[in-house]
């Protein structure tokens, strides 16, 4: 689903279908990956670049080490239905995305301790939060960091 800055601009003066968004975690359990796989469904980067390109790290130091040490935001357009539909994609008319779409302003947060100011600011700034955990690991020391200050926000999840 291709995007444009005009529809973004139409969403963002329609109050009530803008969502703060804030994607938390232990370290290296997604987050950046997550947030690549969703600006790729907006058509702003390949799907194959998907956790390689890791486009919201875009300080020279978040892209030598491989975390992200800033939040980071973007905005995003999501239509419900519009993707991974069991009967394949379907086209979405422009009225479709003004009419029945939301404008995500998501931010990617750093999973290390060290960064955990980065995490509590963007908090403040979201309405919602997304907590991942790895499936392997499970539930980690961040995790629980997160959560707290998910839960002291009183953010929706």
């Amino acid at each position: 689903m291709n995007v444009t800055v005009a529809q973004l601009a139409a969403l963002q003066q329609q109050q009530d279908r803008i969502r703060n968004m804030c994607i938390m975690a232990h370290v290296d359990h997604g987050k950046t990956t997550l947030s690549d796989h969703l600006i790729a469904s907006n058509g702003l980067i390949h799907p194959k670049m998907v956790g390689e390109l890791r486009y919201l790290d875009s300080r020279d130091d978040e892209q030598s080490r491989g975390i992200t040490i800033k939040s980071s935001s973007i905005s995003l357009l999501y239509v419900p239905g519009a993707v991974h539909r069991p009967e394949g994609p379907r086209s979405i008319t422009p009225e479709e995305k003004l009419s029945g779409g939301f404008l995500v302003n998501l931010i990617d947060s750093p999973g290390h301790v060290d960064f955990c100011s980065e995490v509590s600011t963007a908090a403040r700034l979201s309405d919602g939060a997304l907590v991942l955990v790895d499936a392997v690991e499970g539930v980690c020391i961040q995790t629980h960091a997160v959560l707290r200050q998910a839960w002291e926000e009183k953010m929706r999840g």
